[in-house]
């Protein structure tokens, strides 16, 4: 720790000679821990640690970018990455919408995403994770079951610094844990697959008997599947498939495809535009989420932002540069909602979703499949990154179940949907309790009004 702290202390020196107007360094240091059961025993077992700091500097109103992942440099090698992102600025644009962000005016909210109990466990344990997960998902139907793919366990730890010319200096730390198989089922020669996660911060959140149990039995009932007459029907869209077609919908939302002209909702905010059913909250702050930390990847604290309001649009999505953009060019007093993110310590940061979900409401499942009547739910989509999110359009293979009087009659399988996502979303008629997360995109249950079903 000394010796990085040394070297962030030479950065600090070396960027002060510097003739810029400012600059931001990014930190990042992390370990991973991956093991996978396979027929009881370990198949597989990785462990990893990785340090690295990212640099950008702003000169001439261009912004530049260089990093490292190597924690003892010496001070002339710093130097060079240092001239590395002044090189790489002199070949940018200029743009006065380039800044780095203030020192905070309040103390940093302390979430719930750390697990300080996680080195004392141990790797017998975790191990014993991955192996409980295969077990219990054989389990379900040892008879029909029989394989059983991926049953790992993973967790990732990491401590996230960032400082600035203008005096910012905040630093915070995480752990984000998972759970995930895959369940082969087999009869009379038909062959279907179930899969299921979990995610936690802490150890004792992951729940293996859930995992196992769902991924087991979702294989099992795709068992039999037959087509359905083409026609149009109402569909219920299951959390995971909903959660698809919301993460194509948060792309409408950023500030940049707005202020491009390349998103529908441009020029829409304060109208009704969707569902009345519908919300949509990105919440950075979200105790359980994936993507929950305390600032973003330019050290704006995060924030929970309504986007969506009973179907009328509230805003969208800024870091500090379409923030920025959008106060220059329309006179706006917007400010950054807090959506920097980083991909990588190999690349600078740039505008996206933190925690982006549809609120639940009161509906269990079992009314919205007696509100359905007859019609389909979807369980699974195929090739749904092939959508357009700017003109929406879709014809995508589904499968899932057909349900008459709210009852499942018989696996559904070699269908598709064919509609238009924004329509989608309009067309909503109810949505469940059932709200879950599948990283950092989450839904409930969708109930949706009339949609194009291509089968026999």
């Amino acid at each position: 720790m000394e010796e990085k702290e040394k070297i962030i202390d030479q950065t600090l020196s070396i960027l002060k000679r510097k003739s810029l107007e400012g600059y931001e360094i990014f930190l990042e240091e992390s370990s991973h821990f991956e093991v996978e059961s396979k027929d009881g025993k370990v198949e597989t077992l990785h462990a990893s640690s990785s340090w690295g700091l990212a640099l950008r500097i702003l000169k001439n109103q261009k912004v530049g970018f260089s990093y490292t992942t190597s924690p003892l440099l010496s001070p002339i090698e710093l130097e060079k990455r240092i001239d590395d992102a002044i090189s790489s600025a002199e070949v940018t644009s200029s743009d006065p919408s380039y800044d780095f962000a203030p020192p905070l005016k309040s103390p940093l909210l302390e979430l719930p995403i750390f697990d300080e109990s996680l080195e004392k466990v141990s790797e017998k344990e975790k191990i014993g994770k991955a192996k409980e997960l295969e077990e219990t998902t054989r389990s379900v139907d040892p008879k029909r079951i029989k394989k059983v793919r991926k049953a790992s366990y993973q967790e990732g730890k990491s401590t996230v610094r960032i400082l600035n010319s203008n005096g910012l200096n905040i630093s915070s730390r995480l752990t984000l844990l998972s759970l995930s198989v895959m369940a082969v089922a087999e009869e009379a020669g038909e062959s279907e697959m179930g899969w299921d996660f979990d995610f936690s911060h802490f150890f004792r959140g992951l729940d293996v008997k859930k995992v196992g149990e769902k991924a087991g039995k979702m294989a099992v009932d795709r068992l039999g599947g037959k087509r359905i007459p083409s026609g149009t029907f109402p569909i219920l869209l299951d959390p995971h498939v909903a959660s698809e077609f919301l993460s194509l919908l948060a792309h409408s939302f950023s500030a940049e495809q707005v202020l491009k002209g390349k998103s529908p909702l441009k020029e829409k905010r304060g109208e009704p535009f969707f569902s009345p059913h519908l919300s949509i909250i990105d919440d950075g702050l979200l105790p359980e989420g994936a993507a929950t930390f305390p600032f973003d990847g330019e050290g704006v604290p995060s924030q929970r932002t309504i986007l969506v309001a009973d179907g009328v649009i509230e805003g969208y999505l800024y870091d500090r540069f379409w923030a920025n953009r959008e106060r220059l060019t329309l006179k706006t007093q917007i400010e950054s909602t807090g959506n920097s993110q980083r991909t990588s310590i190999r690349f600078p940061p740039l505008l996206g979703t933190r925690n982006f979900f549809i609120p639940k409401k009161d509906t269990p499942f079992s009314s919205l499949l007696l509100e359905l009547n007859k019609g389909l739910l979807v369980e699974e989509v195929m090739g749904i990154h092939t959508v357009d999110p700017i003109s929406g359009d879709f014809s995508l293979g589904c499968s899932g179940k057909w349900i008459e009087r709210g009852e499942r009659v018989h696996p559904v399988k070699g269908v598709a949907i064919a509609g238009n996502l924004f329509e989608v979303f309009k067309n909503i008629k109810m949505i469940g309790d059932d709200l879950r997360f599948f990283g950092k995109i989450g839904s409930p249950s969708l109930l949706i009004e009339g949609v194009q079903v291509s089968g026999n």
